[in-house]
């Protein structure tokens, strides 16, 4: 066979047309042949291997260029404001208005208690207001009858003063009655200054009260209501012991009284010896009167502030009257409600959450060896895994001014000889451009992804 399949070659070659002897070369003997088609291939293969080597040089010359001028990172979140609606009075649940993720505006109802017991201290309240208001105006009309009286007496001693007859026993009745009313006048300085020294304990119980609500509202321990209560409650136990004071002045003066009418009704003993001297005292004690009416003066004032005191309550009740219906205080969307009718809640007591949509911003941990060319203002792309064909824009607003794990619970301490150097991360807080997202897609927590563009550095 093998001796038959050389000549059989031999003369195949042989046999070839002229017009391929000049195209290729000689080829020995069981040398295999090339075929047409896989000289075909290699023309195809290298040209295209060429264009994907210079497309791969261009799209690594372009990913250069990008990585050079912006800083990229997925460990980045959406975060929003999130309010916690909480009563800022104790009562039970009359009606709810909103369900969970339930959009709400600001101003909405969210909740209504019973307000009952609120509207009847708001009754009493104005009872006392009116009945406050009713004193002082009594003490007001007091004031100018106390003056025209004191002016018919002066008219009287003047006329007087040819009426000595009856003198000496008049004027030994008056020094009795005198005697009298300066006992019941010194009575009354003593009750005041009573009153005054409670008055003034309360004012500084209340003015302590007042601290103290004022150091637990700042640290968040109580709700703004009992700081409310408690200026309200200082506020009533000033007035209440400027009243005292009021109250001693209007007895002292009470005193004088008595002491000037002494006076007078001695002056009238001698009246009888000395009839001058008599119808002179005489006129002088119609002249106290003026003091009778500085006393109403100071009666008015008193009784003015009883109406402020009086005010105050009733401002404070009416405000505790409104905290009964709980409104929303921003525009959102209501989250982890936890209230329902019927329920007895008390102040402070959480009952929902409002997340604010309007109003979002991305935390971007970058590694401590990408903030170098970061700043302020430089637009930012922003990559959503929940909408990964949408693109969102923004801009830079801030750089924390610590890394996050200066902010961590249990700070990490490298003083302990086991140091191993890791890459931080700082938080850097990303505006989120509000135009970019006219559907409101964005939802706090999604997790992004950001591309800063730092060629303004």
């Amino acid at each position: 066979m093998a001796a038959r399949e050389g000549p059989m070659s031999a003369t195949t070659i042989q046999e070839r047309p002229d017009n391929t002897a000049g195209t290729m070369p000689p080829m020995e003997a069981g040398e295999p042949l090339e075929t047409p088609a896989k000289g075909r291939r290699r023309r195809i293969i290298i040209p295209v291997v060429i264009v994907l080597v210079l497309l791969g040089v261009i799209v690594g010359l372009r990913y250069l260029a990008y990585a050079s001028h912006h800083v990229t990172t997925d460990d980045s979140q959406i975060s929003g404001n999130i309010t916690t609606i909480s009563p800022r009075v104790k009562g039970q649940v009359t009606k709810v208005y909103v369900s969970d993720d339930q959009s709400v505006h600001r101003g909405d109802k969210l909740v209504t208690l019973d307000d009952r017991d609120y509207r009847v201290a708001v009754m009493q309240a104005q009872a006392a207001y009116e009945q406050a208001m009713g004193g002082q105006q009594a003490a007001k009309t007091a004031v100018p009858q106390q003056s025209a009286m004191t002016a018919a007496q002066t008219a009287q001693a003047q006329a007087g003063i040819d009426q000595t007859a009856s003198a000496v026993t008049n004027a030994q009745q008056r020094v009795a009655s005198a005697q009298s009313e300066l006992a019941a006048a010194r009575n009354r300085v003593s009750q005041a200054q009573a009153q005054w020294t409670a008055a003034k304990a309360a004012a500084v119980k209340a003015a302590q009260d007042l601290n103290r609500a004022r150091t637990l509202t700042a640290a968040g321990a109580i709700p703004q209501s009992q700081l409310d209560q408690a200026r309200a409650a200082y506020e009533s136990a000033v007035a209440n012991q400027n009243a005292a004071a009021q109250g001693i002045s209007v007895a002292q003066s009470a005193v004088s009284q008595a002491q000037n009418g002494i006076t007078s009704a001695q002056a009238g003993v001698t009246q009888a010896q000395a009839q001058v001297q008599g119808s002179r005292a005489q006129l002088a004690q119609a002249q106290t009167g003026e003091q009778s009416t500085q006393i109403k003066s100071a009666q008015a004032s008193v009784s003015s502030a009883q109406v402020k005191a009086a005010a105050a309550a009733l401002a404070n009740a009416r405000l505790q009257e409104s905290y009964t219906v709980i409104r929303a205080p921003i525009d959102g969307v209501v989250s982890k409600k936890s209230v329902n009718v019927g329920d007895t809640i008390s102040a402070g007591q959480p009952l929902m959450a409002i997340a604010d949509q309007q109003n979002l911003w991305i935390t971007a941990n970058l590694k401590e060896t990408q903030i170098s060319n970061v700043r302020v203002g430089q637009p930012v792309d922003i990559k959503v895994d929940a909408f990964r064909k949408r693109v969102f824009a923004g801009k830079v607003q801030s750089l924390s001014a610590a890394t996050g794990a200066t902010f961590a619970l249990i700070p990490p301490d490298n003083a302990s000889g086991n140091f191993t150097k890791v890459v931080q991360r700082v938080p850097v807080r990303i505006s989120v451009d509000r135009r970019s997202d006219p559907s409101r897609l964005l939802r706090q927590g999604l997790s992004v992804e950001v591309s800063i563009d730092t060629t303004n550095h």
